[in-house]
């Protein structure tokens, strides 16, 4: 989805899309942020699974105990 940055006010951007539609965001994020800038919005879904799956590899070391152990795999 692309929007353009209408305005900056007080470090936060404030980005239009066609359908009329805004959100805002700390322009800190945005490279080179500026008035007039077309961003996207992209949804990676690669790195969303990868998140995922490390985030469930954590939920199993936990319900197994694994933070419980020494480096030794002792209690």
């Amino acid at each position: 989805m692309k929007g353009v940055i209408d305005r900056i006010e007080e470090g936060i951007a404030v980005i239009e899309f066609d359908d009329g539609g805004q959100i805002q965001i700390p322009a800190k994020y945005i490279a080179g942020a500026k008035e007039g800038l077309v961003v996207e919005i992209v949804v990676d879904e690669t790195e969303t699974k990868k998140r995922r799956d490390e985030i469930a590899d954590l939920q199993r070391d936990l319900l197994a105990g694994k933070h419980l152990k020494d480096k030794k795999g002792k209690p």
